[in-house]
């Protein structure tokens, strides 16, 4: 009779589970045609994608931050378009749900993130030894260091030390103050402990920025022709004395973002 009962309950618990109706499901058709759309610019970021077919609840945005590591829910919608106001760059992808059921994979991805110039650069200032380079131009790629006293060098920034003998240097504009032949730079302090993006709309320094060896970052804007803006986002900033009597050393690296649609979302990297 024991052995009876045993066997009715687990017949029981078998009929149960499989009546188990919180068990997800994914075989909703995979979203198709995920864009980083044309209206995105600064720290706003507008997907779009094609409709899925069927009926549906709505779409799940999922991100990436620093375009890396698992996904997390960034937000959801019902419409075939999302407006991200981000504090980092990243990696999108939506999935289509109905109720507990979900695409049956994510869609592709879009990114934010931007070229990552992972390379040290150094810029002397002018109390440094005449052959030291204190200029710099930003690329997409790779950056370029040379002499902002040269006419033939048209340099974003360059090191300049205003008061001889002390800890701080400046970032001048490369088209301002004694060797101003160069083009034009603005610049913008981090808000305290946030690194992923600056404010296109904020207050930039349109002349030099003063660095102090507590210093990590700086946002710099690289206005072009036509009205749009480059920008990039110097950190691991190191500002020490170099070998010269006086003269001062600005090491960095660099991340940017291209003129294309005018971001201002980077990685949350300090150093």
């Amino acid at each position: 009779m024991r052995k009876l009962s045993l066997i009715i309950l687990a017949v029981m618990v078998a009929a149960l589970a499989g009546c188990g109706g919180t068990e997800h499901t994914n075989d909703l058709p995979i979203v198709q045609d995920l864009q980083l759309d044309a209206t995105s610019t600064g720290r706003t970021i507008v997907l779009t994608w094609s409709e899925v077919s069927g009926d549906i609840d709505g779409y799940k945005i999922y991100l990436k931050m620093d375009g890396a590591g698992n996904w997390i829910d960034a937000g959801e919608v019902t419409s075939t378009t999302y407006t991200h106001n981000a504090v980092n760059a990243g990696v999108y992808s939506i999935r289509a749900y109905k109720g507990d059921n979900y695409s049956e994979d994510y869609s592709s991805t879009v990114s934010t993130m931007p070229s990552i110039v992972n390379v040290s650069y150094s810029i002397f200032d002018n109390y440094s030894a005449d052959d030291k380079p204190s200029g710099f131009i930003f690329g997409p790629d790779s950056g370029a260091t040379g002499m902002a006293s040269s006419a033939d060098f048209v340099q974003d920034l360059y090191a300049y030390d205003e008061s001889k003998g002390d800890e701080d240097v400046w970032l001048y504009s490369g088209n301002f103050g004694e060797f101003g032949n160069g083009s034009q730079s603005n610049f913008q302090a981090p808000v305290s402990g946030v690194y992923g993006n600056c404010d296109p709309d904020g207050l930039w320094l349109t002349t030099s920025y003063i660095l102090y060896t507590s210093d990590s970052v700086v946002f710099v804007e690289l206005p072009y022709q036509g009205g749009t803006n480059a920008y990039a986002k110097m950190y691991g900033l190191t500002v020490t004395a170099d070998e010269t009597e006086n003269g001062t050393e600005v090491s960095f690296m660099y991340e940017y973002q291209s003129e294309t649609l005018g971001l201002t979302v980077f990685t949350s990297n300090a150093n």
